[in-house]
């Protein structure tokens, strides 16, 4: 049997990498994840990261990516609106720690180096928000949600508040505080109260 070309694309050079980005990331933010760190830690070889990565700042927004999904998964309880505002609470839990300043540093890159803001929506956001939308589209069809709400703007509304709090630090960021935003927010596209 002959195999077809090219590795996976979750190889264990890729594992290892995003890894060894994380735990860079972890101790010294999106300044410390530079691609020779990041080879030198995982034992991948520059050119192997460069031919996956343009650039490290695509190499933090994978890691991170990766890592964000596997420590805030969306919940799937069959109360949309309450899934939803646990997704934020989650998130705005995530954000407390190390986390919150790798995700305010990717921020500040996507402003200032071309073409990260794209990576960022591409490689982070847009698959969070697909599952959001799913998610409010599952809450339409159990007559839970306000079918005339457009989703994307609903997810803005629930997770813009939190955000900007994070990026400015001019009130709190925690998961009781953003419970009670993302309630404010929903309410009125609510069929169904969220439990409390």
């Amino acid at each position: 049997m002959t195999r077809s070309p090219g590795r996976p694309r979750e190889s264990t050079h890729d594992v290892r990498a995003l890894e060894s980005a994380n735990e860079l990331l972890l101790e010294g933010g999106v300044a410390a994840c530079t691609v020779e760190a990041v080879s030198r830690r995982s034992g991948v070889s520059k050119p192997t990261l460069y031919r996956r990565w343009p650039h490290r700042t695509a190499l933090a927004i994978d890691a991170f990516a990766a890592r964000i999904g596997q420590q805030a998964p969306l919940a799937e309880t069959g109360d949309a609106a309450e899934d939803l505002v646990q997704a934020v609470a989650r998130l705005a839990e995530q954000y407390q720690g190390r986390d919150g300043v790798v995700f305010a540093q990717l921020i500040a890159a996507a402003v200032l180096e071309p073409g990260t803001a794209e990576l960022l929506n591409d490689r982070f956001f847009a698959p969070r928000r697909a599952a959001l939308r799913a998610l409010w589209a599952d809450g339409v069809s159990r007559g839970q949600l306000d079918p005339h709400a457009d989703a994307d703007a609903m997810i803005d509304l629930l997770f813009g508040p939190t955000t900007f709090r994070l990026l400015l630090g001019h009130a709190s960021t925690d998961a009781r505080s953003a419970v009670q935003l993302a309630r404010a927010a929903l309410r009125g596209f609510t069929l169904t109260q969220p439990h409390h």
